[in-house]
């Protein structure tokens, strides 16, 4: 069952590429028309942006199907972070092309700019304009659904994509009423400070990902997953860690449990833990646990009533609280916060 789900997770986010693709080249033949048939800066910035679209997404989807590759003996944690490179190449794009919009636009504002045939060039940059807003809803909802970065950061370029066709259009229609011909690129300047912002943050998120930074998102279900599935001789998680690489997401603590526990038990436990994590989670969490031995004087906070080493009586059990699972020293904590 699962296998099947994965399967047709990987056909979605294929037929997506294509389609983003596909769409992509129709775009800019729409926006390159527009600007031979008006001259216009502010559109000749848009079709820039469907250049690097284009270009970006061959890229998306070649890092796509690497990442789709299941783990192997050379890539034993899989082929997921791809996606980070993808999208930090994609962000790395934007922002180049940002800088050429503004390049262009400033020539204008200094030579000046010839406008014709404003109203064919608007028709076209409205349809194009409609299209990217579908097509960059549809991938940022298939690449949250599926987990793919790839998807998601394609999607939210289409994204602002759109957003400069809308921005373009105003501009031509206000021109097209005023005669403010400087307008354009000035609207072209402020579009392409709009697309430098979402660069870095593709950028930002790459970088996130290839170091390996901590993923709040991931360690905000996993602490309350593991409370639910807290047992009396669970007495303490600690140096909990949670990252994620494409699809896949990694889980790794320390669980401190009875020291006359045998392997077998401990087996027991980590197989308990980990099926009920995915469960919970997700089927490519990936979890990785330590175990330590218990010490006297975790007798206060641990709940396991039939102990046969118990040396003292119980107090309270130990908070498995965001603050307490990613420290370090917790009893020591607790102790001096006890006193």
């Amino acid at each position: 069952m699962q296998s099947l789900k994965h399967t047709e997770s990987h056909k979605e986010k294929k037929q997506a590429a294509y389609l983003s693709l596909a769409i992509g080249f129709l775009m800019f033949f729409l926006k390159i028309t527009a600007f031979i048939i008006t001259g216009s800066s502010a559109i000749l910035s848009d079709a820039i942006e469907s250049i690097v679209h284009i270009f970006a997404t061959s890229i998306a989807f070649i890092s796509l199907l690497i990442s789709l590759r299941p783990p192997d003996e050379s890539h034993p944690y899989g082929h997921g972070k791809i996606e980070y490179f993808s999208a930090g190449f994609e962000g790395g794009l934007i922002i180049v092309a940002a800088a050429s919009i503004i390049f262009f636009a400033i020539e204008d504002l200094i030579f000046g700019v010839e406008l014709q045939k404003l109203d064919l060039g608007a028709y076209l940059i409205f349809a194009s304009s409609v299209i990217n807003l579908g097509l960059g809803l549809f991938l940022v909802k298939i690449g949250r659904k599926t987990n793919s970065l790839i998807l998601e950061a394609d999607g939210k370029h289409i994204l602002t994509d759109s957003i400069t066709s809308i921005a373009v259009l105003i501009s031509i229609i206000f021109v097209m009423i005023t005669e403010f011909k400087l307008l354009d690129p000035i609207i072209a300047i402020f579009v392409a400070l709009n697309i430098i912002v979402t660069g870095y943050k593709l950028v930002r998120q790459s970088f996130r990902g290839l170091m390996q930074e901590r993923d709040e998102e991931l360690i905000e279900k996993i602490i309350p997953a593991l409370n639910e599935l807290r047992r009396d001789d669970f007495i303490e998680v600690h140096k909990l860690r949670a990252w994620s690489a494409g699809n896949f997401h990694y889980v790794d603590f320390h669980l401190i449990i009875p020291s006359y526990y045998s392997i077998e038990e401990s087996h027991s436990i980590q197989k308990y833990l980990t099926e009920s994590l995915r469960e919970k989670i997700g089927t490519d969490l990936q979890t990785m646990i330590h175990f330590d031995p218990c010490k006297s004087s975790h007798c206060f906070y641990c709940m396991k009533r039939d102990c046969s080493i118990r040396q003292y009586e119980f107090k309270f059990p130990i908070e498995w609280t965001k603050d307490n699972c990613l420290s370090e020293f917790v009893v020591e904590k607790v102790n001096n916060n006890s006193k």
